[in-house]
C-alpha cells in the first residue's frame, strides 16, 4: 500500500479509503482517487485478504453445511434455488461461500468454529441439545435452514415453511377429488430428517381430521433412483393417490408408473412437495405444495450477516407458509375393484 502511495503522491490513509472504504474521516478528490487507482493498477497491487483477516478476526467466508449434497444439475432444482437464493445475498455483501457436504460427528461446532468460516447455514439441522450446548460456548454464528424452531428459540435462528401445513393441503386437496386412501412416500436415507417428519406429521393429523384411515400400511420408504411402483400396484393396493414427501421423489414415481402402463391421474394420483420448474417438466405436470425455497435461503443468509456483524435479527425465525400448486398429476379416483381396507367415498 506504501508503493502505491508514493506513486501516486498522497498519503496511506488515503490509499486506504479509495482501496478498501475505510477512513471515515479522510476526504480524497476525484482527481487524486483516480491517481491512486491508476498507481494501484500499474503497481498490480492486490489486497491481501489473509492479513486483512487476521486484523479484523474475519474472513467473510460463510459455510453452507449440506450433508448428503447430490447433484444439482440434474432433474429437482430445490438445491439449484436454495443455492441461488444463498449466493445471492452473500456475494452482494462481499461473503464468500464454501459448501460443507460432510461435517464431524463428534463435537462439530468445535471443529467447525477453527477461525476459517465467520459462519454457517445449516441445511435440515436437527434439533440436537447437544449441538445447542456446542454453540452456546462457540464465537460461531449459525442459522438453521429448513430446520425445526430449536427447544431453546434463542439458541440460534431458524428459517423453515410450514411443512405441517403443506402437508394438511396435499390432503384437503385429494379428499375433495374424492380419494379416500393415500399413500405416504419417503425415501431411503432421509426417513428421519426434520423436515419429512413434520410433513408426515402433518399428513398424519389431516387425514385424522377428515375421519380417514391412516397406519404403518400407509406409509412407504422407496429408493429415489427406482421406486417399486409396479410391484407395489400389483399387489392391488387400497389406495387411489400417493404424496411424495419431496418432488424428486414423486418424480421418480411418475417415470416408474408410466414404464409400469400405470396411468396418472386416471388410475393414480401424484403429488409432491417443491414445486420448483421442474414440476413442469414432467409427464404428467406434477401437482406439488409449493415452498419458496429461494427466499428462504435469503432470509437465512441475511440473517447470519446480521448476526455476524452484530446487529440482532428482528424478527429472529422465520416460517413461510405453503400453498399448492395443482396441474396434471391429480384427478378424481377412477372406479376400479375396491380393495380391502378402503372405505366407500360417499
Amino acid at each position: 500500500m506504501k508503493e502505491v502511495a508514493d506513486a501516486a503522491g498522497v498519503s496511506i490513509a488515503a490509499v486506504s479509503k479509495v482501496l478498501h472504504g475505510r477512513g471515515k474521516n479522510v476526504r480524497v478528490s476525484t482527481v487524486r482517487a483516480e491517481a491512486i487507482r491508476e498507481a494501484a493498477e500499474k503497481l498490480r497491487y492486490s489486497p491481501n485478504a489473509l492479513a486483512r483477516s487476521l486484523r479484523t478476526s474475519r474472513t467473510h467466508t460463510i459455510g453452507l453445511i449440506w450433508e448428503q449434497m447430490q447433484r444439482i444439475a440434474d432433474g429437482p432444482l430445490y438445491y439449484v434455488h436454495l443455492l441461488d437464493g444463498v449466493s445471492h445475498v452473500l456475494f452482494q455483501q462481499h461473503y464468500r461461500l464454501t459448501i460443507l457436504p460432510e461435517i464431524p460427528e463428534i463435537q462439530p461446532v468445535r471443529a467447525l468454529s477453527d477461525g476459517r468460516l465467520d459462519g454457517v447455514i445449516w441445511c435440515k439441522m436437527p434439533d440436537d441439545p447437544l449441538l445447542i450446548e456446542e454453540f452456546r460456548h462457540s464465537p460461531l454464528r449459525v442459522v438453521a435452514l429448513n430446520s425445526p424452531v430449536p427447544s431453546d428459540p434463542e439458541a440460534y435462528p431458524s428459517v423453515t415453511c410450514d411443512n405441517e401445513g403443506g402437508a394438511a393441503l396435499v390432503v384437503d386437496h385429494l379428499v375433495a377429488l374424492g380419494h379416500r386412501r393415500i399413500l405416504f412416500a419417503l425415501d431411503l436415507g432421509w426417513q428421519t430428517a426434520p423436515d419429512a417428519s413434520a410433513r408426515l406429521a402433518g399428513f398424519r393429523a389431516a387425514m385424522e381430521r377428515h375421519g380417514l384411515p391412516f397406519g404403518d400400511e400407509d406409509v412407504v420408504v422407496w429408493p429415489v433412483a427406482a421406486a417399486p411402483v409396479a410391484e407395489w400396484f400389483a399387489t392391488n393396493p387400497p389406495h387411489t393417490a400417493v404424496f411424495a414427501w419431496h418432488e424428486g421423489l414423486a418424480g421418480s414415481i411418475l417415470t416408474q408408473a408410466a414404464r409400469a402402463g400405470i396411468s396418472v391421474p386416471e388410475e393414480l394420483s401424484v403429488v409432491g412437495y417443491d414445486s420448483t420448474l421442474y414440476c413442469d417438466t414432467t409427464t404428467p405436470r406434477l401437482t406439488a405444495v409449493k415452498q419458496p425455497v429461494r427466499e428462504m435461503a435469503e432470509v437465512a443468509a441475511q440473517l447470519l450477516i446480521d448476526l455476524i456483524e452484530g446487529r440482532t435479527p428482528s424478527p429472529y425465525s422465520y416460517l413461510f407458509p405453503c400453498t399448492l400448486d395443482v396441474r396434471d398429476s391429480t384427478s378424481r379416483p377412477s372406479p376400479r375393484p375396491l380393495a380391502r381396507g378402503a372405505p366407500s367415498a360417499q
